[in-house]
């Protein structure tokens, strides 16, 4: 197996960096610190940061056709304008169940935003994931999820790929590109106990699934039939989500976290919260946006 080595690009002590997206029209790459309520930009080399404060938890977002945010705060989504800082809601998310959230969500290839939510306590798989293209309201495509992690679509929008994380198997759903209808699910792989749990995930040109495992102290390249591919080797135990950018989508970004790891962890993994960046000798392919303009 080949591994690789991160560098450190920005040193930013997020508490759960996450949902990190390369904008190809500007090419700036953002992403959230949920726990810190605040989004994240830079240019390729972490220059130009830009921080700006948020009233609640983002849990993952997707660019729309002009770049602005289709956003998963934790009890609905709501549309950005980053220009303006205007910030509305759309839909609600769970309003009879005080302990979930929205978590990880992607746009499919058809630009329907998929985002599944999680129990912010003890395992409960009491939440659910849902497909939302517009309107007041978001459809169910299925609930009994206690944290939702790794989706992701292969290139030909056939496959969703998911996980309930603390279930430490990552499964493949059929997927119905033209009408977001899910089909059977799958197994794709298991973690094994003790080496962490599936979190955010990216496809790469060759359909190959790029995921951070958390806990795990690295990221791990899934080739189609699930075995392994190229593994990056993390200097911090909790990578969180991943994705290509760059002027030629060579780069791979990973957004990592510092708020469970003990005093001791955080004095030997200097970085860890911080945003890395890896070149894996594979490119990947351009973050699918949400269909239409939302402003």
């Amino acid at each position: 197996m080949t591994t690789l080595e991160p560098t450190l690009l920005v040193d930013c002590e997020n508490q759960l960096g996450e949902c990190v997206l390369w904008n190809t029209d500007n090419q700036r790459l953002y992403w959230t610190d949920i726990y810190g309520q605040k989004l994240y930009s830079c240019d390729e080399d972490g220059g130009d940061l830009e921080v700006r404060a948020l009233p609640d938890k983002l849990g993952s977002f997707a660019f729309d056709p002009k770049g602005d945010l289709l956003a998963a705060f934790s009890k609905g989504l709501f549309r950005y304008q980053l220009a303006t800082g205007r910030l509305e809601r759309l839909t609600e998310f769970e309003p009879a169940l005080e302990r979930t959230r929205l978590n990880d969500g992607r746009c499919d290839r058809a630009g329907r935003f998929v985002v599944g939510g999680c129990h912010q306590e003890f395992y409960n798989p009491v939440s659910s994931v849902v497909s939302y293209s517009g309107g007041r309201e978001a459809r169910t495509l299925f609930g009994a999820v206690a944290l939702t992690n790794g989706i992701a679509f292969s290139l030909d929008g056939r496959r969703m790929y998911f996980s309930d994380s603390e279930t430490l198997v990552y499964h493949w759903f059929d997927y119905d590109p033209e009408t977001g209808r899910l089909g059977e699910r799958h197994h794709f792989a298991r973690i094994p106990e003790g080496r962490g749990f599936v979190d955010g995930s990216a496809v790469d040109a060759s359909d190959a699934v790029w995921n951070a495992r958390y806990y795990g102290g690295i990221v791990q390249q899934y080739l189609p039939d699930g075995s392994e591919g190229m593994r990056v080797v993390m200097p911090t135990d909790c990578p969180s989500c991943v994705c290509f950018g760059g002027e030629h989508l060579d780069t791979l970004f990973i957004t990592t976290a510092r708020k469970d790891l003990k005093p001791a962890a955080l004095a030997a993994q200097p970085g860890a919260g911080g945003l890395f960046k890896v070149r894996v000798g594979v490119r990947g392919v351009p973050e699918s946006r949400f269909a239409q303009p939302l402003f």
